[in-house]
């Protein structure tokens, strides 16, 4: 069940307790009001953390930083490991923020939580060729391919043989035979984006993007300004309304967020 949920059906259990009687003033005045009280702030936290226009803003604010923060964790650790790292990159563009071929993904998981994934994007650049070919293709999937250590099959389709360089030699297959790439990109390229990923997110590296998000300096003031219990409460009185006070607890929060609430 939605915490917002479960307190606000906790806090409803103190309606009664804010009816009190003239019976005992000292006691059943101190009661009602102290009910009222909590009432209020239950009121305010629930309706604040289940509504959605702060859930989307407390998750993107958080995201964009952690997005921020590993992209450039991951442009340099590419400039310093470029044969780990370069097939995440446009070609001859390693470290490059303008040309990663990585992104993280938010996945809502509901109320103020969510999960980071990535996804690998198409590269739209032309692959090395020799310079004296006329054909240039773009090797679309180079990035999940290459991180996955997928061999790959090269074969001829519109010429009759494939024609390459290997060590500034030119090398002429003959007609119509494939070519076997055991380890595209390089031994040390398989599964390395997932290691750095790895290390960003199971260090303190994730939590130090977050802190840095500036999230509580954002929220804790207009937060701190909706919990202030309104006069009214602080009265010494022996009984309040449930709705009087939940309405109050709305005003705060539209009043303290600006109106977005």
């Amino acid at each position: 069940m939605d915490s917002s949920v479960l307190l606000v059906q906790a806090a409803s259990g103190l309606e009664k307790l804010m009816s009190g009687s003239r019976g005992g003033v000292l006691k059943d005045s101190t009661v009602a009001q102290i009910s009222a009280f909590v009432y209020y702030e239950a009121h305010v936290v629930a309706r604040l953390t289940s509504n959605k226009g702060f859930q989307n803003k407390f998750k993107t604010v958080i995201f964009d930083q952690i997005s921020k923060d590993f992209g450039e964790y991951i442009d340099a650790q590419a400039r310093i490991k470029p044969k780990q790292l370069h097939h995440v990159y446009e070609w001859d563009k390693v470290g490059n923020s303008q040309a990663r071929l990585f992104k993280l993904n938010k996945i809502d998981s509901g109320e103020l939580s969510f999960k980071v994934g990535y996804e690998f994007k198409p590269s739209k650049s032309f692959a090395r060729s020799n310079e004296n070919s006329k054909r240039r293709h773009v090797f679309v999937e180079k990035a999940a391919v290459m991180e996955a250590g997928m061999p790959l099959t090269i074969s001829p389709r519109a010429a009759e043989r494939l024609v390459f360089e290997v060590n500034g030699y030119t090398v002429f297959m003959p007609k119509g035979a494939s070519v076997l790439v055991a380890k595209p990109g390089g031994a040390g390229v398989k599964n390395s984006f997932q290691a750095a990923h790895k290390v960003f997110f199971t260090g303190n590296l994730v939590n130090e993007a977050i802190k840095k998000s500036g999230f509580q300096r954002l929220f804790n003031s207009s937060m701190t300004k909706a919990l202030r219990v309104p006069s009214d409460i602080k009265k010494v009185k022996y009984s309040f309304s449930p709705n009087t006070i939940m309405t109050q607890a709305d005003n705060a929060l539209t009043e303290s967020f600006g109106g977005r609430i």
